[in-house]
């Protein structure tokens, strides 16, 4: 062999080295793009939510709300969260934890704080396992005392102080779902103990044109 062709091929092969090189840095690249995708994906799907989202009360009743988590995929071993209400429509009597990170005997560590000066919960608990949970439950259970007549109170997180975290501490940044508490009055204008259509056509004569009113019938 020439040396002319000798040296040609020594280039051809340095340039096939070359290319391979290209080739995996850019496959190493994309995997690691998709990784970076699809773990981003699942940590923003985890779900913490007030249920049920919406309720009607009456001045005295005691009702509960949970707090519910959904992992969608992750592996939760932490939940904290800060949750807002009326003061001067609510009375918060009891925080409890729910079974969601100890449904498994795994024993827990749980801190719960109700201020019902500023209308404020504050709530944490991680598990004692290197392990996490993955289905959905109740993190807590919130008691209220309705000692208002009639108003409308949010049942808000505060999405700064409200996160779940992994085996390994790291924070999951939860979709958030607040609830709210209806106060008064609540269509039964026979006093049956129902709202059927005749409460709806009733009130609709006596407040249906008034500014500001707006009738939802849910009746059969």
């Amino acid at each position: 062999m020439s040396k002319k062709m000798r040296e040609g091929r020594r280039i051809g092969m340095g340039m096939c080295r070359d290319m391979r090189a290209r080739t995996v840095t850019v496959s190493l690249t994309v995997v690691a793009i998709a990784l970076v995708s699809v773990f981003a994906y699942t940590a923003s799907a985890a779900e913490i939510s007030v249920e049920p989202a919406c309720q009607v009360v009456s001045e005295g009743e005691i009702f509960t709300v949970n707090i519910s988590v959904d992992p969608e995929g992750n592996e939760i071993s932490g939940a904290e969260y800060i949750l807002y209400f009326n003061n001067t429509l609510l009375n918060a009597t009891s925080q409890v934890n729910g079974s969601f990170l100890s449904h498994d005997g795994v024993a827990t560590n749980v801190y719960s704080e109700i201020n019902n000066t500023i209308g404020e919960l504050r709530y944490h608990e991680y598990r004692y396992a290197t392990y996490g949970v993955t289905n959905p439950g109740v993190l807590a259970t919130i008691t209220f005392q309705v000692i208002a007549e009639e108003g409308i109170s949010e049942l808000r997180f505060d999405e700064s102080w409200t996160l779940l975290s992994d085996p390994y501490a790291n924070p999951i940044s939860p979709n958030i779902t607040n609830g709210s508490v209806r106060i008064g009055f609540c269509g039964d204008v026979s006093g049956n103990g129902v709202v059927t259509g005749y409460d709806y056509t009733v009130l609709k004569l006596y407040v249906g044109g008034v500014p500001g009113w707006k009738l939802n019938c849910c009746c059969e």
